[in-house]
C-alpha cells in the first residue's frame, strides 16, 4: 500500500525543494517548517482521498488555512485554564473561531468525500473493480464501510481530519529538526550526503529520482533521523487513562487515573541515554542499541494506541530529506548546543524561535 504513494512523495519533494530553492536566493534564510507543513499536509490529502493533487490544490489551500487557524485557537485554549470548560469557551472569540475553523475544514472534506463517492460510483458502473483502478486507501476504506451502514459521513469526515492534523504537524516538526541538527553538525550532514551519494553519484534528483529499494541503503539517515527524534519528539507529552492498578515506585495509581507521559524527559533520560544531549546518530547501531530501548524510545507512542502512521511518516521524510540533502547543504550562521534550544511545549514540540537555515546549492559534476 505504501509502495503505491511512493511516486506521490517523490514528485511533491521535487515541487517542495524548488520551492524552497526560491526562497532561499540570495542567501536568504528559510523558514522550513511553513514548507514542510505544506509538504506534508499536501502529500496526506493526496493519500489519504486518493484524489489527484492537481484537482485538489485549491481545497488543500482552504483547508490547510483552517486548519492552521483551528490549531492556533486550540493552543490558546490549552494555555489558558480559565477557557476550559466548555460553555465559557464557546462564549468568547476564540471559541467562535474555532468554530468557523471547524465548520470550514468540515464542509471542505464533505466536498473530497462527495468528489469519492462519485468517482467510486462511476467504477460501479463501468464494472470496474476497486482493486483494478484505485489503492486501499482511508477515504475508501471508510466509504465501504459507510455501504454496509457501519460508518456514517460525519464518522467519515471526523477520521480524514484527524488523520490530515496528525500526519502534517508530527512530520513537519521532525523534518524541521532534523534540519536544524544537520546545520547544526556539518560532519553529520556530510556523511549523510555521502552515503547518498554512493547510491545516486553525482545525479540530480531529477535525473535519478529516489526509488522505493533505494530506502534499504540510506542507514545513517536513517538513524539521524530516529536521533533526532529520540530528542526532539515530535508530540512530547501524551495523556493516557490507565484500565488497571499499577505499582510505581511503591505507589499504586488507581484503575481510571488519567496520567500524563513525557516522552522528552524519558527520551532525555540520563539512566538510558548516555550523554542524553549529545547528537550521536550511531547509538543506534544495532550492537549498541539492543533491544530494551524500545520501552524507553516512544517517538511514535507506543502499545495499541500507537501511531497507525509510523512506516508512512518514515518513508515521507527520508523522500523529502532525500532530495534536499542531494540538493542543498544546510548552514547556520552560528552552531548551538543542544541544551540551549529553547522549546514551546506545545500540542506538537517546537523552538520559541522559528527555525530558520540557509542554503547553498550543492555543485554537481
Amino acid at each position: 500500500m505504501l509502495q503505491a504513494f511512493f511516486d506521490l512523495f517523490v514528485e511533491q519533494s521535487l515541487i517542495f525543494t524548488d520551492k524552497i530553492e526560491k526562497d532561499g536566493l540570495n542567501g536568504n534564510e528559510v523558514f522550513f517548517l511553513q514548507h514542510m507543513t505544506e509538504y506534508s499536509f499536501t502529500t496526506a490529502c493526496a493519500t489519504t482521498t486518493d484524489i489527484k493533487v492537481e484537482y485538489l490544490s485549491n481545497l488543500i489551500s482552504q483547508c490547510f488555512k483552517a486548519m492552521t487557524s483551528y490549531k492556533e485557537t486550540f493552543r490558546r485554549r490549552i494555555r489558558n485554564i480559565f477557557l476550559y470548560p466548555n460553555f465559557i469557551f464557546n462564549l468568547t472569540a476564540t471559541g467562535r473561531e474555532q468554530r468557523k475553523s471547524i465548520n470550514i475544514v468540515g464542509s471542505l472534506i464533505d466536498k473530497i468525500i462527495q468528489q469519492q463517492m462519485y468517482a467510486l460510483n462511476e467504477l460501479n458502473t463501468n464494472c470496474k473493480t476497486k482493486s483494478e483502478t484505485s489503492h486501499r486507501i482511508l477515504l475508501n476504506i471508510l466509504m465501504e464501510a459507510s455501504y454496509k451502514n457501519k460508518c456514517t459521513q460525519e464518522m467519515i469526515r471526523d477520521n480524514i481530519i484527524t488523520v490530515l492534523m496528525g500526519a502534517t504537524d508530527t512530520t513537519a516538526v521532525t523534518i524541521d529538526f532534523v534540519v536544524l541538527m544537520l546545520a547544526n553538525f556539518p560532519d553529520i550532514q556530510e556523511k549523510v550526503y555521502k552515503e547518498l551519494w554512493e547510491i545516486y553519484g553525482t545525479k540530480t534528483p531529477k535525473s535519478a529520482p529516489i526509488k522505493y529499494e533505494d530506502l534499504q541503503h540510506m542507514n545513517y539517515l536513517d538513524r539521524v533521523i530516529k536521533e533526532t527524534m529520540r530528542i526532539f519528539p515530535a508530540v512530547p507529552i501524551i495523556g493516557r487513562r490507565l484500565t488497571e492498578d499499577i505499582e510505581m515506585d511503591e505507589v499504586i495509581l488507581p484503575k481510571g487515573s488519567d496520567i500524563l507521559i513525557p516522552f522528552i524527559t524519558l527520551h532525555r533520560n540520563e539512566k538510558y541515554w548516555p550523554n542524553p544531549l549529545v547528537f550521536d546518530p550511531d547509538r543506534f547501531l544495532p550492537e549498541r542499541i539492543g533491544t530494551s530501548y524500545k520501552h524507553y524510545y516512544m517517538p511514535f507512542s507506543m502499545g495499541p494506541r500507537n501511531c497507525i502512521g509510523m512506516k508512512y511518516a518514515m518513508i515521507s521524510m527520508k523522500v523529502i530529506l532525500t532530495t534536499l540533502i542531494r540538493t542543498f547543504m544546510f548552514k547556520v550562521d552560528k552552531s548551538i548546543e543542544i541544551d540551549k534550544i529553547k522549546l514551546n511545549f506545545d500540542i506538537t514540540l517546537s523552538t520559541v524561535e522559528p527555525i530558520k537555515i540557509k542554503i547553498e546549492k550543492r555543485d554537481l559534476y
